[in-house]
């Protein structure tokens, strides 16, 4: 029993205290998030479901890099989705084994998630610079449906003042 104590007092080392400052550097900035410690007498049950949240923070995160508010062709707010996601990445990491230490079963739900933390969350920027691109790219028949419009338009007025 000791061991398991010890096990689970051992899984994510974060500075003394049951809360701590962690660091992490993506695409060249760091940020510095505040950890937790899930306490000692969390079930597993109650473990699953922290790791359930977090998975579901670090989803939230994701959609927020590349929500675009209407009218504008950038992301005003990456430091808050890049934290939270930092932070929930976090958790999963200390989650996942403290679970499995405690008698549960939880494992890494894919290959992202098994990445580095740095590295994930750097991934997920990529993707979400990638879907801002794709969104605010210009097609080349825009233009030219636009002139067809105009060109529609200006035929019908025509038509009906010369009638």
């Amino acid at each position: 029993m000791s061991d398991k104590k010890e096990v689970e007092r051992d899984i994510l080392t974060l500075p003394a205290g049951p809360a701590g400052n962690a660091k992490f550097k993506v695409k060249g900035e760091e940020f510095q998030v505040c950890l937790m410690r899930p306490a000692t007498s969390a079930s597993v049950h109650e473990l699953q479901i922290s790791l359930k949240r977090n998975r579901e923070l670090l989803e939230e995160s994701a959609k927020a890099m590349y929500a675009l508010k209407e009218g504008k062709e950038k992301v005003d707010d990456l430091k808050s989705p890049t934290r939270n996601a930092l932070i929930a990445r976090a958790n999963i990491d200390m989650l996942i084994p403290l679970i499995n230490v405690k008698g549960g079963v939880a494992a890494y739900a894919n290959q992202n998630e098994a990445m580095q933390i740095e590295k994930h969350v750097e991934k997920l920027l990529a993707d979400a610079e990638k879907k801002v691109a794709k969104m605010t790219e210009k097609k080349p028949y825009d233009s030219l449906i636009l002139i067809l419009i105009v060109a529609v338009l200006a035929s019908i007025i025509l038509y009906f003042l010369l009638a």
